[in-house]
């Protein structure tokens, strides 16, 4: 073979890539993505808000661990939120669908494809059809038709294909699927987040209903030395059957009021083996009560020049929005020609002795240009959807952003509120106590009846009870605080540790 021919097709390539390395240097169509700016707020705290002078505080500014649930200082709280950790099918999926995500950033082929082929075909060949008619049977005395040939033919080949992305459809392609990829990613964060609070939340339900059934039995038992009183008062003349019954009445109701918080207890446990994964058969959950764990009197709360940046359903919010900004730039491109470089070298043999040498062989390379003409609208209507949806995506945004600041602020005005109460519901105790001791005394001395006892050993135990879920609630508020400003370090969703 002459030298000129064998190195034309090379020659060819040569020119087209430097064409190409010129045509992909231009840049992407459609708007490049820049985060949105914070809401600028050095406070989550409105004007109206009430200050918070209780014991326990928020530290504005202070950074808020990952693992926040371990400042209740419970080792067995500890452990359930990470046996849930590594054993939740809920962030096993999450795993999953980030795993898929990151996948599919690869499966996008970008500008470059290479493929091979091989192939092994049986042929007959119609040679009439190639003679353009010139050859008629019996057109002549004497003459045949020759018979069409069968043969085996064995084909070895490949091709490269180079996409020059002209106006960025492939690149922003890519962009808006590393974002895709980048949400779930941080929605893996949420849930791990969102999973931790489920875990601590049902552990403060186990706690709570365990101190209400305890206290309702206590109620029960006082409730029945209160009814005796009432029937020795009675029979010395000191009480009518109507007080009787009032005490009867309340014993009956204050029984009653057990099986519903045992239900609550069950329950509670029922779900916190389905947050670690287990049937409730399976597993049975630490049991919960006051002495398990301890409240943080310092809250450490993230500033709010940088909750934007830290809490993950704002940064999926923020990622959404990235993927539907770079879909702008895919629908744009599709209103722009685009040249595709293509080439292909075959070798054709009738052996397989025969596939590798000079003559079997074949080759074809050059552009392909392809520019749409008429889609009935079709391409400006999908433009103008990809701007609608990246509008969408900015409004969702910024209400995540709003949800997420009033949250702060709620948790924060419920703190406040809760050492309000927790004060009032401390003094109230403190006044049932002391009334109770009085009323004692003048019962002892023959001044009080047995009625005005009994009131006041009812009143200090329901005082008491409030006083018991006012405490329940802070840890829930604490927690929710907690929840509200922190965020997951790169990773540590992501990793299934092993269970405890």
């Amino acid at each position: 073979m002459p030298r000129s021919l064998s190195t034309r097709p090379l020659r060819a390539a040569l020119a087209l890539g430097a064409a190409a390395a010129v045509l992909t240097g231009c840049a992407a169509v459609g708007p490049n993505f820049k985060p949105p700016a914070p809401p600028a707020s050095d406070s989550y705290a409105q004007a109206s808000d009430g200050a918070n002078h209780g014991d326990m505080q928020a530290e504005v500014g202070a950074k808020v661990v990952a693992d926040w649930w371990t400042l209740f200082h419970s080792p067995a709280l500890d452990t359930v939120v990470r046996q849930a950790i590594a054993g939740s099918p809920t962030l096993d999926e999450a795993r999953a669908r980030l795993a898929a995500a990151r996948e599919e950033v690869k499966a996008e082929s970008g500008l470059v494809t290479v493929d091979a082929n091989a192939g092994f075909e049986r042929e007959r060949s119609n040679l009439y059809a190639f003679s353009g008619g010139a050859f008629k049977p019996n057109a002549l005395a004497g003459f045949s038709f020759p018979t069409n040939p069968e043969f085996n033919l064995f084909t070895l080949g490949g091709t490269v294909g180079y996409n020059f992305d002209l106006f960025g459809q492939v690149r922003r392609t890519r962009e808006a699927l590393k974002a895709d990829a980048e949400a779930q990613a941080r929605e893996l964060d949420a849930a791990y987040l969102t999973l931790t609070g489920q875990v601590v939340a049902q552990a403060l339900t186990i706690a709570d209903a365990n101190v209400q059934i305890a206290a309702l039995q206590d109620i029960v038992t006082s409730d029945q030395a209160d009814l005796e009183i009432v029937r020795k008062a009675r029979a010395a003349g000191g009480a009518t059957a109507a007080d009787e019954a009032g005490v009867e009445a309340e014993l009956a109701q204050d029984a009653a009021a057990i099986p519903a918080e045992q239900q609550r207890l069950a329950a509670a446990r029922h779900q916190m083996a389905v947050l670690v994964g287990k049937t409730p058969s399976q597993y049975d959950p630490p049991d919960f009560n006051a002495g398990s764990g301890s409240l943080p009197m310092r809250l450490p709360v993230s500033l709010p020049s940088e909750l934007a940046h830290g809490r993950p359903d704002i940064l999926e919010a923020e990622a959404q929005l990235h993927a539907a900004t770079a879909r702008i730039g895919v629908a744009t491109a599709a209103l722009y020609p685009n040249i595709t470089l293509s080439g292909s070298i075959t070798q054709n043999a009738l052996t397989p002795s025969q596939i590798f040498a000079p003559i079997a062989n074949g080759w074809a390379i050059g552009p392909t240009v392809s520019a749409p003409i008429f889609h009935s609208g079709e391409l400006q209507a999908k433009k103008r959807e990809a701007q609608d949806q990246a509008r969408a995506a900015l409004d969702a945004y910024e209400q995540t952003v709003l949800a997420a600041f009033a949250q702060v602020d709620d948790a924060l005005q419920a703190i406040a509120h809760d050492s309000d109460a927790y004060e009032e519901q401390s003094r109230a105790l403190d006044a049932a106590t002391s009334r109770l001791e009085m009323v004692r005394r003048g019962y002892r001395a023959g001044g009080v009846s047995a009625l005005q006892l009994v009131d006041a050993e009812r009143t200090w135990r329901r005082t008491r009870l409030a006083l018991s879920q006012e405490i329940t609630g802070r840890y829930g508020d604490a927690a929710r605080l907690l929840m509200a400003t922190a965020s997951v370090p790169p990773g540590v969703a992501e990793a299934k540790p092993p269970t405890p």
